[in-house]
């Protein structure tokens, strides 16, 4: 009994923790009616504020000499850093949120997240760039001494935990007044219509920016907290952050009360299920809370205590903005000759152009290069789902890590060669997407994003979780390299050009597929549900096996893609297709276009080439190799900033914006195919 108390103790700990922070997404989506993705980040930015002013607060505080005589141990200079390190927080978040934010969030759900997920990347890589990826050691406002506990019962209470909630429950005892005060007032009102509140004289713009100072400041105190019981470091927030989406999820996004209950449900159900679940570690428990969240959001989009909110303000997907100007000068036919002359010779030139770099670069360049086309693969699968589909998936380098995983265990177990053994492991991805893609019938925008950005984030758990089957991180054994056929005539130093041909001819392949598909009445089928799935159900489209066919292409392309870099790469490993690679993966779409495979092959090039630019050059910021092993790395500062002003200047990435001051000379006219 007295051990069951202890740990309701911690999960109560745990969940004041994921309340709080879920809080301040409440309050973010309450007024703008957008989840702030980079609540983490920005949290962890305000508690790196509070570490830098720890210092200077330190030495010039007065009275802390004095009080620490009557209470030693206790460090109250933090009690003067934490609140300096709110408002320094509250600050940088209005300046964000005028300057980036207001700017492009309101067009749509896709600006939103994109904006979202630049902001997580730049902010990271900012912080790693500035204080490094190592581990800090933060002070804890209550003092660290372990003999600072009491005792009830049998049951030990530290000074600590007590501070945690009593701190906790000021802060949002103050938000609640606010709340119901005439500022709580226009927080509803701009929550429920903007422009009727607007009409009233509610000034929507300073209750946004009130929202995200006040969620900024609570998270800045979340993470202090949080920081003093765990190491200081970049990526402290990812896993708090997760959390919170499950606790805000199943409270409701839209519901105060309701996050802080869902979040002191987590925590309660985190320690539970780790202490009483055979054979589940607290690690363990993390995957059970995601799926507790994906059935919450099937079953109860609006969670438990929340409302579904109708946003009238702006569409699912932004249309593309035309371009001001006079009308073109010449028109031509997308299905005349010359455009078809121009793209065959264009095509053929480049896959050309591809097998000549896999046998004349060296060693390095080429295998560079074999690696970017199996990656254009998969980002093809992702823009195929984005741009096709309407849906958004900030998790598309996990199911590249289900191919690479499921390629290497099959290979290795099995005993077939590696190519067969990718084979094989594009139908599991095509097997899993299937699946996945039936809850993702009900789930859409937002609420997907943070599904599949959750599944991101435990795909490292999976696999420690199965390591006697994936190897854990480190990953399986690799795959051999495929022998090159002796009629070829490769030098003997060049095999490795083999594997290049193999994946130009499967790009080739996949490419020719992705463009009859998009032709074909099922591509119109996709693209009738992605607009309006009533309107298309009513014209005889099944929106539901159409939708999960969809996920099915994406995740086989991106398990295809994932199991021929493995290939390539001859290693497989967790880090390799973490989160931070999924965000970039999605922001690099998002900058350069989503729909055919010009933009998404320009955002696999510059997924491969940026780094390996940066490592050439030395202008690095910190990355480490070739590519980059966490967002820390200089390439990820460049993508977050790049995804941030591309959102804010156009709607649908660069390409489409290219092909519109294109179309002001030579309009193509027909369906877009490409």
């Amino acid at each position: 009994m007295v051990l069951f108390l202890q740990r309701v103790i911690d999960g109560l700990t745990n969940g004041a923790l994921y309340g709080s922070l879920a809080l301040a997404l409440t309050l973010v989506y309450r007024a703008s009616g957008r989840v702030n993705l980079a609540q983490g980040e920005l949290a962890t930015l305000g508690t790196y504020v509070a570490f830098v002013l720890g210092a200077p607060i330190s030495a010039t505080v007065a009275w802390t000499v004095t009080a620490s005589r009557v209470l030693p141990g206790t460090p109250w200079a933090q009690w003067a850093t934490i609140p300096a390190a709110m408002v320094v927080s509250a600050v940088i978040a209005v300046a964000l949120e005028r300057v980036v934010l207001r700017r492009a969030s309101a067009r749509s759900n896709v600006a939103a997240i994109s904006l979202s997920v630049g902001l997580m990347l730049l902010v990271n890589a900012a912080v790693s760039r500035w204080w490094g990826r190592g581990q800090r050691p933060f002070p804890s406002p209550f003092g660290s001494d372990p003999l600072d506990q009491f005792i009830i019962g049998s049951v030990r209470i530290r000074y600590a935990t007590v501070g945690t909630w009593v701190t906790l429950l000021v802060v949002l005892g103050l938000l609640s007044l606010v709340l119901r005060s005439r500022v709580g007032l226009a927080f509803r009102a701009v929550a429920s219509h903007r422009p009727h509140a607007a009409l009233c004289g509610i000034r929507s713009g300073r209750v946004l920016s009130g929202a995200w100072a006040l969620a900024a400041a609570i998270g800045t105190l979340v993470g202090c907290l949080a920081a003093s019981t765990v190491l200081l470091t970049p990526a402290m927030m990812t896993r708090l952050l997760v959390f919170s989406l499950v606790a805000a999820t199943i409270g409701g996004l839209a519901s105060p009360g309701g996050a802080l209950f869902g979040g002191v449900l987590v925590g309660l159900g985190q320690t539970m299920v780790a202490a009483y679940v055979p054979g589940v570690k607290t690690t363990g428990a993390f995957p059970l809370l995601v799926v507790a969240m994906g059935v919450m959001l099937y079953l109860r989009p609006q969670g438990l205590f929340g409302v579904r909110r109708q946003d009238p303000d702006a569409p699912a997907v932004a249309a593309p903005v035309p371009f001001p100007g006079r009308p073109a000068r010449f028109t031509v036919r997308r299905d005349g000759a010359l455009v078809r002359s121009a793209r065959w010779t264009g095509g053929i030139a480049l896959v050309g152009a591809l097998a000549v770099g896999g046998l004349v670069l060296p060693y390095l360049e080429a295998r560079l290069l074999t690696e970017l086309v199996g990656t254009a693969i998969a980002a093809w699968g992702l823009g195929f789902l984005l741009g096709d589909a309407g849906r958004i998936s900030l998790g598309h380098a996990t199911f590249m890590g289900v191919g690479a995983y499921a390629s290497s265990v099959i290979a290795y177990r099995a005993g077939v060669p590696a190519l067969v053994g990718v084979a094989l492991a594009t139908l599991v991805g095509f097997a899993v997407g299937t699946l996945l893609g039936l809850p993702a019938l009900r789930i859409r925008g937002q609420e997907l994003a943070m599904v599949t950005l959750c599944l991101a984030v435990i795909f490292p758990s999976l696999l420690n979780r199965f390591s006697s089957i994936t190897g854990g991180e480190l990953g399986p054994p690799p795959m051999q390299l495929p022998t090159a056929p002796s009629w070829l005539g490769l030098p003997t130093d060049r095999t490795y050009a083999w594997l290049h041909l193999v994946v130009i001819a499967v790009a080739v392949a996949v490419a020719l597929m992705l463009t009859n598909i998009r032709r074909s009445g099922i591509g119109r089928a996709i693209r009738a549900a992605a607009e309006n799935d009533v309107a298309a159900a009513a014209m005889g489209v099944p929106v539901t096996r159409v939708r999960t066919l969809t996920f099915g292409i994406a995740s086989g392309l991106a398990a295809l893609g994932g199991g021929l870099v493995a290939v390539q790469t001859q290693a497989v490993t967790a880090s390799r297709f973490d989160v931070s690679r999924s965000l970039a993966l999605y922001a690099l779409l998002a900058v350069c276009g989503t729909r055919g495979l010009v933009g998404p092959s320009l955002a696999a090039a510059l997924f491969i080439g940026v780094p390996w630019f940066m490592a050439e050059t030395g202008w690095t910021f910190g990355a480490r190799g070739v590519l980059p092993d966490a967002p820390g790395g200089g390439a990820f500062l460049v993508w977050g900033l790049g995804l941030l002003v591309v959102t804010v200047i156009t709607t649908d990435g660069l390409v489409p914006a290219a092909r519109r001051v294109v179309d002001r000379v030579v309009r193509v006219t027909g369906d877009d195919d490409r």
